[in-house]
């Protein structure tokens, strides 16, 4: 048996563009599959954890590149006399709500917690908790993630002059009066045990394998099917 076939030129270039794209994106996806479930295994590892009782301990485990996101804890500090404190817009029901953070100092080193969530119509009267004096922290850690190029563009703008921000350090300058900005705690409201808060594990779809399946799918698809064209043509067959 002989194979003939003559290709279709520009169907051929048109063809091999197209799977050279499809490729890419199911390897991408594969990467990205990768990635998500080292990702999700940290988070499984971080929540499940026993709480962390010191800022200390919470950098040392941070240095140590253990997984801290959403891991429990519960911290002594007090508040920074005079620090500038920051509202945050916070998805939530029944109307809008801002997180107030509050810059905080714990064993000489300082960093952000996410205090309270005041609504919208209270927010310019809104006094916030004492500013002297020690206070427990408990709640859990949360991790700063950097906004990608198109998240800038989509994100609402802050609004410095009326306190009005979308992101946790959305404009980069809340750390510089020497506060760490690259993980902060949200408090639990009325917890004072961190080994009573419940598991807070995010809900994080991972279908990151059905997307590489798919793309690679179609990769093949069109690779039929421009064989088909061929063969109806009479520019491929067997003899």
């Amino acid at each position: 048996m002989k194979l003939y076939f003559k290709p279709m030129p520009w169907l051929t270039v048109i063809v091999a563009i197209c799977i050279a794209i499809l490729i890419s994106l199911g390897t991408w996806q594969y990467h990205r599959l990768q990635w998500k479930t080292a990702f999700l295994a940290d988070v499984d590892a971080a929540v499940t954890a026993p709480p962390l009782t010191s800022w200390t301990s919470l950098r040392r485990a941070i240095e140590q590149d253990k997984p801290v996101d959403f891991r429990r804890v519960s911290i002594q500090a007090e508040p920074v006399e005079g620090a500038p404190a920051y509202f945050v817009y916070q998805p939530r029901k029944g109307g809008i709500y801002w997180r107030y953070f509050q810059p905080v100092t714990s064993e000489g080193q300082r960093y952000f917690a996410a205090i309270d969530s005041v609504p919208d119509e209270t927010k310019e009267t809104y006094q916030g908790p004492p500013t002297t004096g020690p206070m427990t922290l408990t709640g859990y850690v949360r991790k700063d993630e950097p906004m990608g190029y198109f998240e800038k563009l989509l994100k609402s703008k802050p609004t410095p002059s009326q306190n009005r921000y979308f992101k946790f350090n959305q404009t980069g300058y809340w750390g510089s009066a020497g506060a760490a900005t690259d993980y902060y705690i949200d408090v639990a409201a009325k917890v004072s045990d961190a080994s009573e808060l419940p598991i807070k594990r995010p809900e994080i779809r991972n279908n990151h394998f059905d997307y590489m399946l798919t793309w690679y799918s179609f990769a093949v698809i069109l690779l039929i099917i421009y064989f088909i064209l061929h063969k109806r043509v009479g520019r491929l067959r067997f003899s």
